[in-house]
Protein backbone atom coordinates (compact mmCIF):
# COMPACT_ATOMS: atom_id res chain seq x y z
CA UNK A 1 0.00 0.00 0.00
CA UNK A 2 2.86 2.33 0.87
CA UNK A 3 4.45 1.65 -2.51
CA UNK A 4 1.21 2.53 -4.34
CA UNK A 5 0.90 5.78 -2.34
CA UNK A 6 4.54 6.69 -3.06
CA UNK A 7 4.00 6.01 -6.76
CA UNK A 8 0.91 8.25 -6.83
CA UNK A 9 2.82 11.07 -5.11
CA UNK A 10 5.70 10.70 -7.60
CA UNK A 11 3.32 10.80 -10.57
CA UNK A 12 1.62 13.91 -9.16
CA UNK A 13 5.00 15.63 -8.72
CA UNK A 14 6.07 14.74 -12.26
CA UNK A 15 2.78 16.01 -13.66
CA UNK A 16 3.21 19.27 -11.74
CA UNK A 17 6.77 19.72 -13.02
CA UNK A 18 5.81 19.16 -16.64
CA UNK A 19 2.83 21.52 -16.39
CA UNK A 20 5.06 24.38 -15.22
CA UNK A 21 7.99 23.59 -17.53
CA UNK A 22 9.39 26.39 -19.66
CA UNK A 23 8.39 26.29 -23.36
CA UNK A 24 10.96 24.74 -25.71
CA UNK A 25 10.70 27.72 -28.10
CA UNK A 26 10.26 31.24 -26.79
CA UNK A 27 10.99 34.95 -27.09
CA UNK A 28 11.69 37.16 -24.08
CA UNK A 29 13.31 40.49 -23.17
CA UNK A 30 17.06 40.06 -23.60
CA UNK A 31 19.20 39.16 -20.63
CA UNK A 32 22.44 41.05 -21.19
CA UNK A 33 25.68 40.01 -19.57
CA UNK A 34 27.97 42.58 -17.96
CA UNK A 35 30.06 43.12 -21.09
CA UNK A 36 26.99 43.58 -23.30
CA UNK A 37 25.49 46.07 -20.85
CA UNK A 38 28.75 48.05 -20.88
CA UNK A 39 28.76 48.21 -24.69
CA UNK A 40 25.07 49.23 -24.73
CA UNK A 41 25.77 52.01 -22.23
CA UNK A 42 28.79 53.16 -24.25
CA UNK A 43 26.66 53.39 -27.40
CA UNK A 44 23.79 55.07 -25.58
CA UNK A 45 21.50 52.26 -26.69
CA UNK A 46 18.20 51.70 -24.89
CA UNK A 47 18.51 47.98 -25.51
CA UNK A 48 16.86 46.79 -22.31
CA UNK A 49 13.41 47.45 -23.76
CA UNK A 50 14.05 46.91 -27.46
CA UNK A 51 16.19 43.77 -27.50
CA UNK A 52 14.77 40.24 -27.37
CA UNK A 53 16.31 36.79 -26.95
CA UNK A 54 14.87 34.07 -29.20
CA UNK A 55 15.13 30.30 -28.77
CA UNK A 56 13.93 28.04 -31.62
CA UNK A 57 14.17 24.32 -32.41
CA UNK A 58 16.38 24.70 -35.49
CA UNK A 59 13.61 24.16 -38.07
CA UNK A 60 12.50 27.81 -38.51
CA UNK A 61 13.01 29.22 -41.99
CA UNK A 62 11.57 32.73 -41.70
CA UNK A 63 10.81 35.53 -39.27
CA UNK A 64 8.23 38.13 -40.25
CA UNK A 65 7.87 41.46 -38.46
CA UNK A 66 4.71 43.49 -39.03
CA UNK A 67 3.47 46.88 -37.84
CA UNK A 68 -0.24 47.67 -37.61
CA UNK A 69 -2.50 50.64 -36.99
CA UNK A 70 -5.85 50.28 -35.24
CA UNK A 71 -8.70 51.34 -37.53
CA UNK A 72 -12.38 50.80 -36.67
CA UNK A 73 -11.78 48.02 -34.16
CA UNK A 74 -9.39 46.13 -36.46
CA UNK A 75 -5.63 46.03 -37.03
CA UNK A 76 -4.62 47.25 -40.50
CA UNK A 77 -1.17 46.26 -41.80
CA UNK A 78 1.22 49.21 -42.21
CA UNK A 79 4.59 47.59 -42.96
CA UNK A 80 5.96 44.06 -43.11
CA UNK A 81 4.99 40.76 -44.58
CA UNK A 82 8.24 40.36 -46.52
CA UNK A 83 10.10 38.46 -43.84
CA UNK A 84 13.70 37.43 -43.30
CA UNK A 85 15.23 34.06 -44.11
CA UNK A 86 16.73 32.19 -41.15
CA UNK A 87 19.55 29.71 -41.55
CA UNK A 88 18.29 26.20 -40.89
CA UNK A 89 19.65 24.64 -37.73
CA UNK A 90 20.10 27.89 -35.82
CA UNK A 91 18.43 27.79 -32.43
CA UNK A 92 19.45 30.89 -30.47
CA UNK A 93 19.30 34.45 -31.66
CA UNK A 94 18.42 38.04 -30.90
CA UNK A 95 16.07 40.59 -32.37
CA UNK A 96 16.47 44.35 -31.87
CA UNK A 97 14.03 47.15 -32.66
CA UNK A 98 14.96 50.82 -32.77
CA UNK A 99 12.26 53.49 -32.94
CA UNK A 100 10.66 56.39 -31.11
CA UNK A 101 7.37 56.68 -32.95
CA UNK A 102 6.03 53.67 -34.89
CA UNK A 103 4.37 56.10 -37.29
CA UNK A 104 7.84 57.11 -38.50
CA UNK A 105 10.99 55.13 -39.16
CA UNK A 106 11.82 51.98 -37.30
CA UNK A 107 14.79 49.64 -37.58
CA UNK A 108 14.78 45.91 -37.02
CA UNK A 109 17.84 43.70 -36.73
CA UNK A 110 18.06 39.92 -36.40
CA UNK A 111 21.10 37.86 -35.43
CA UNK A 112 21.29 34.07 -35.37
CA UNK A 113 24.77 32.61 -35.03
CA UNK A 114 27.04 34.61 -37.34
CA UNK A 115 24.19 35.68 -39.63
CA UNK A 116 22.99 39.26 -39.19
CA UNK A 117 20.24 41.17 -41.01
CA UNK A 118 19.14 44.78 -40.48
CA UNK A 119 16.34 46.64 -42.26
CA UNK A 120 14.85 50.12 -41.88
CA UNK A 121 11.18 50.84 -42.64
CA UNK A 122 8.85 53.82 -42.70
CA UNK A 123 9.14 57.53 -43.33
CA UNK A 124 11.74 59.89 -41.87
CA UNK A 125 9.17 62.72 -41.86
CA UNK A 126 7.98 63.86 -38.45
CA UNK A 127 4.24 63.27 -37.87
CA UNK A 128 2.24 66.52 -37.89
CA UNK A 129 0.80 66.19 -34.39
CA UNK A 130 -1.55 68.62 -32.65
CA UNK A 131 -0.23 70.36 -29.56
CA UNK A 132 -0.34 68.21 -26.43
CA UNK A 133 0.03 64.87 -28.21
CA UNK A 134 1.68 62.37 -25.86
CA UNK A 135 3.00 58.88 -26.41
CA UNK A 136 3.27 55.72 -24.32
CA UNK A 137 4.77 52.39 -25.37
CA UNK A 138 4.44 48.96 -23.77
CA UNK A 139 6.78 46.09 -24.61
CA UNK A 140 6.65 42.33 -24.19
CA UNK A 141 7.86 41.89 -20.62
CA UNK A 142 7.95 38.13 -20.04
CA UNK A 143 8.91 34.88 -21.71
CA UNK A 144 6.37 33.99 -24.40
CA UNK A 145 6.06 30.68 -26.19
CA UNK A 146 6.74 30.65 -29.93
CA UNK A 147 4.28 28.64 -32.01
CA UNK A 148 5.07 28.47 -35.72
CA UNK A 149 2.61 30.47 -37.81
CA UNK A 150 1.25 32.53 -34.89
CA UNK A 151 1.93 36.23 -34.40
CA UNK A 152 3.46 37.39 -31.14
CA UNK A 153 2.79 41.03 -30.20
CA UNK A 154 5.98 42.71 -28.98
CA UNK A 155 4.96 46.38 -28.83
CA UNK A 156 1.81 48.46 -28.44
CA UNK A 157 2.19 52.23 -28.84
CA UNK A 158 -0.44 54.88 -28.13
CA UNK A 159 -0.34 58.48 -29.39
CA UNK A 160 -3.08 60.68 -27.94
CA UNK A 161 -4.03 64.13 -26.66
CA UNK A 162 -5.97 62.59 -23.77
CA UNK A 163 -4.68 63.43 -20.29
CA UNK A 164 -5.02 59.89 -18.98
CA UNK A 165 -3.55 56.98 -20.92
CA UNK A 166 -4.02 53.32 -20.04
CA UNK A 167 -1.24 51.19 -21.48
CA UNK A 168 -2.12 47.52 -21.73
CA UNK A 169 0.21 44.58 -22.08
CA UNK A 170 0.96 43.78 -25.78
CA UNK A 171 -1.12 40.61 -25.32
CA UNK A 172 -4.14 42.89 -25.74
CA UNK A 173 -3.24 42.99 -29.43
CA UNK A 174 -5.72 40.12 -29.67
CA UNK A 175 -8.46 42.29 -28.13
CA UNK A 176 -8.30 45.48 -30.22
CA UNK A 177 -11.80 46.47 -29.11
CA UNK A 178 -10.34 47.30 -25.67
CA UNK A 179 -8.24 50.07 -27.22
CA UNK A 180 -11.07 51.24 -29.45
CA UNK A 181 -13.25 51.82 -26.37
CA UNK A 182 -10.70 54.29 -24.98
CA UNK A 183 -10.84 56.56 -28.02
CA UNK A 184 -7.13 57.19 -28.55
CA UNK A 185 -6.20 58.97 -31.79
CA UNK A 186 -3.43 56.58 -32.82
CA UNK A 187 -2.72 53.01 -31.66
CA UNK A 188 0.07 51.00 -33.29
CA UNK A 189 1.39 47.49 -32.80
CA UNK A 190 4.53 45.56 -33.76
CA UNK A 191 4.47 41.77 -34.00
CA UNK A 192 6.76 38.92 -35.00
CA UNK A 193 5.90 35.53 -36.46
CA UNK A 194 8.22 32.58 -37.03
CA UNK A 195 7.54 29.96 -39.68
CA UNK A 196 8.89 26.70 -41.03
CA UNK A 197 7.78 27.79 -44.50
CA UNK A 198 10.32 29.42 -46.88
CA UNK A 199 9.75 32.94 -48.19
CA UNK A 200 7.34 32.94 -51.11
Amino acid sequence: MKNVFALLVLLALLAGCSAGAAPAMYIQPAELNEEEEAVATLLGADTDQHLFDVVLDGTAKTARVNTYVLEDDKWELVTGGGGMTLKEGEQKGRMAFGFEDLRGEYREAVQFGKDFTAVKYGSSEEPDDPEGMGRTTSFLSNRTEIVYGQEIPLVIQINTTKNQVLSYDPEYFFQPEEYEKLGYEHVYALTVMFSQEPLS
